[in-house]
């Protein structure tokens, strides 16, 4: 089978996504499958990145209008494509449907991350569905984020994680003896999912009680220099005072963090919500250390219990101080003995063999048994997203925009009178109440 994979970030740069896509792609390669990596050039691009050196055919689209639309579309059918799968966490999202109508080939949609971000909070939740209803399968990174759906949609989900890395070699009689020891945090410098001054503030609470630990930020992005003048201001840039150490390490980029998973003693990720299920887990994992992380995180809910770390049970900088003060005051053994439970959790539930085969088996049973969607198919069983779904792909903007907005009116009316029966209810309860007295 001839499969491909569409990306934003191929001709861009070297994200958690395309990494994804990559393995993948070597994986399907491995178990004979052709592969086509399908590239999208939103806006300016740099170039093919040096790292993305794999044997796979490369088709460089571009969306930014209709005419590079329907050439990608050509491109498509002239690749000889049997399926594609797109993993897309952004409005680039509603494309798809443009993209792939009328080139006879099914789709996959990939969700990234936590439905309660992307369709709640960033993007009109209609659109977004409506959108998805036009792809042949969806896939979602956990279960619990299967109730977030439209019942219609839950119908056709299939729930694939991202696979782990195979186990490093850890040398814990190091990590036992030294004297100095890391928190660490991986991950794109973004301040509006990954909260790491929420972390840089909940360790500036600790350094007097455990002078001898340190917190190191592996990543680069925007907020590089915003993170650096916390750090100033939070005293953990004492390195530049004579005898007194750095507490905090910026790294910067690195194409391959081993090393310095390798060095730490605890893993944490501080993110409120937005995460789908991070790949920095399973490679925290791969190097046997405990997690720590926000229960209000569904990805840090799933994977962190009493045997793999500590939750922080509110989304405050004391309670995630709080969570990271219970590790950092435990024996290296103890902490040792969660990360090889991580370790485990992470091998028996995603390990590659295991996610790699659901791939294959979704692609290949999606292909053979899709017959093609249109509006007005038995699945399409919801009204409103039937109709939402059958402007998008349409390509009807306007009536979409003009649905979308009624929806939500009806939506919120809802919710408020929801809100004022339950009020009502309890206001006549207490005027009964007073009256019996």
């Amino acid at each position: 089978m001839k499969i491909g994979f569409v990306s934003l970030d191929h001709l861009r740069s070297w994200t958690g996504i395309t990494r994804l896509i990559d393995r993948i792609a070597q994986a399907m390669t491995v178990r004979g499958h052709e592969v086509v990596i399908i590239a999208c050039a939103v806006g300016a691009t740099c170039g093919r990145p040096s790292e993305l050196n794999y044997p796979h055919e490369l088709i460089e689209i571009n969306t930014d209008s209709e005419t590079g639309i329907a050439e990608a579309r050509g491109k498509l059918m002239a690749s000889g494509i049997n399926i594609c799968a797109a993993s897309i966490g952004s409005s680039q999202l509603s494309l798809m449907p443009k993209l792939f109508r009328g080139t006879g080939i099914p789709w996959v949609h990939g969700e990234p991350a936590d439905p309660r971000v992307f369709v709640y909070e960033r993007w009109n939740p209609y659109v977004h569905y409506g959108t998805i209803y036009s792809c042949a399968a969806v896939q979602v990174l956990l279960k619990e984020y299967v109730p977030y759906y439209p019942l219609p949609l839950q119908s056709r989900m299939t729930v694939i994680g991202n696979p782990a890395q195979p186990p490093e070699k850890v040398d814990f009689s190091h990590r036992r003896e030294k004297d100095t020891r890391t928190i660490i945090a991986v991950g794109r410098f973004n301040e509006e999912d990954k909260r790491f001054s929420v972390l840089m503030r909940a360790f500036a609470l600790l350094t007097n009680d455990f002078p001898n630990w340190r917190l190191k930020l592996v990543g680069d992005g925007s907020f590089m220099e915003y993170y650096k003048i916390m750090a100033e201001q939070l005293g953990l840039c004492r390195g530049r005072t004579p005898g007194r150490p750095e507490l905090i390490i910026f790294t910067g980029a690195v194409s391959n963090p081993s090393e310095h998973y390798n060095s730490a003693d605890i893993f944490c990720l501080p993110s409120f919500r937005a995460e789908g299920l991070p790949m920095v887990f399973g490679e925290a994992a791969a190097h046997a250390l405990p997690f720590v992380g926000f229960s209000s995180c569904t990805a840090s809910k799933a994977l962190i219990t009493d045997e793999t770390g500590v939750l922080a049970e509110e989304n405050t900088i004391e309670a995630l101080s709080e969570a990271l003060r219970h590790l950092m005051a435990l024996s290296p053994e103890k902490r040792e003995d969660l990360g090889k439970a991580a370790q485990r959790l992470f091998q028996e539930q995603y390990s590659e063999d295991i996610i790699f085969d659901k791939w294959e088996k979704l692609l290949m049973d999606t292909f053979e048994n899709w017959k093609g969607l249109e509006p007005d198919s038995e699945i399409w069983t919801d009204e409103l997203l039937s109709n939402i779904s059958s402007e998008v792909l349409n390509e009807n903007t306007e009536i979409v925009r003009l649905q979308c907005e009624l929806a939500e009116m009806k939506r919120n009316y809802d919710t408020l009178e929801k809100r004022y029966t339950a009020l009502l209810g309890q206001f006549q309860n207490a005027a009964m109440r007073k009256k019996k007295r």
